[in-house]
C-alpha cells in the first residue's frame, strides 16, 4: 500500500465524506445562481482538510505555477495554506497573504467567481474528475481566461471537531509592521 492509499484504508466513514465531496464538487457552480442546496451539501460534510498539488498551465500548455498546500473547508469559510500563499475566508471576508513579498489584500468573499485565487471552491466545481487507483483525485479546470487548473488531492481527511470560527480569520495584529496591507472591501 502506498502512504496515500493507506490514508484512505482505515477510515470507516471515507466513503460518505468521498461522496458529499464530489456532490459539492459538482454542485458548487449552484452558488453563483444563489441556490441555498450548495450550503446544504457542505454543511452535511462538516469540517474537511484536502491535501492538494496544483498546477496551472497556460493555454499553450507552459507551466506557469506548481504548488502545494492543504485547504480546511467547514461549511462555507476555508483556509488554503500553500508554499505560496495563505487565502482564509469566513465566508464574509478574504484574506490573501503573501509571506514572501510581506503583501496582504483583504477583500469580500466571492462565491461566483471561476478564478481560484478568488474562490477555490470553484475547482472543486469542475465536472472534470477522476478518481485514481491509488485513492487520490484528479481535478481538471479551465478558467474562463483559458489557464488549465489541474489538482491532485491527495488525502481527504474528516476533522471530527470544528475548527473555531477564528481559525478562519486573519488576525492582521499579528503580522510584521512591513507587511503592506491593502483594503479592498
Amino acid at each position: 500500500m502506498t502512504a496515500s492509499s493507506t490514508m484512505f484504508a482505515p477510515y470507516k466513514g471515507m466513503r460518505r465524506i468521498l461522496l458529499s465531496l464530489s456532490i459539492l464538487f459538482f454542485s458548487c457552480t449552484l452558488w453563483g445562481q444563489g441556490s441555498g442546496l450548495l450550503l446544504d451539501k457542505i454543511s452535511q460534510i462538516g469540517s474537511v482538510t484536502l491535501e492538494y498539488t496544483l498546477t496551472t498551465n497556460a493555454s499553450d500548455g507552459r507551466l506557469l505555477m506548481e504548488q502545494r498546500g492543504t485547504i480546511d473547508i467547514q461549511k462555507m469559510s476555508y483556509r488554503l495554506t500553500s508554499d505560496l500563499l495563505i487565502i482564509i475566508s469566513d465566508g464574509t471576508t478574504r484574506w490573501l497573504y503573501s509571506p514572501k513579498s510581506e503583501e496582504l489584500v483583504i477583500c469580500s468573499a466571492d462565491y461566483s467567481s471561476e478564478d481560484p485565487l478568488e474562490n477555490p471552491f470553484s475547482l472543486l466545481a469542475s465536472t472534470s474528475m477522476e478518481q485514481k487507483k491509488d485513492g487520490t483525485f484528479k481535478i481538471v479546470h479551465k478558467g474562463a481566461n483559458g489557464y488549465v487548473y489541474t489538482v491532485l488531492v491527495n488525502s481527504v481527511s474528516k476533522k471530527e471537531i470544528p475548527w473555531d470560527d477564528s481559525y478562519f480569520i486573519l488576525n492582521v495584529d499579528s503580522l510584521s509592521e512591513d507587511v503592506i496591507i491593502t483594503d479592498l472591501r
